[in-house]
């Protein structure tokens, strides 16, 4: 699954907060930062799929 977050330069602290939301619950999550584009920054969160789940 990924996650996309944008945010401004000003937000950075809110992204912070989001992304150590998402590594409490999937440790296993990698975390890419984009460049910028169009006045936004962009995160992409991966978490990995854990197995199959379908019986």
């Amino acid at each position: 699954m990924k996650i996309r977050v944008t945010y401004s330069e000003n937000e950075h602290d809110k992204k912070l907060l989001h992304e150590a939301a998402v590594k409490r619950l999937f440790p296993d999550t990698k975390v890419r930062e984009t460049a910028p584009k169009d006045g936004f920054l962009h995160t992409v969160l991966t978490v990995p799929r854990t197995g199959n789940t379908a019986k």
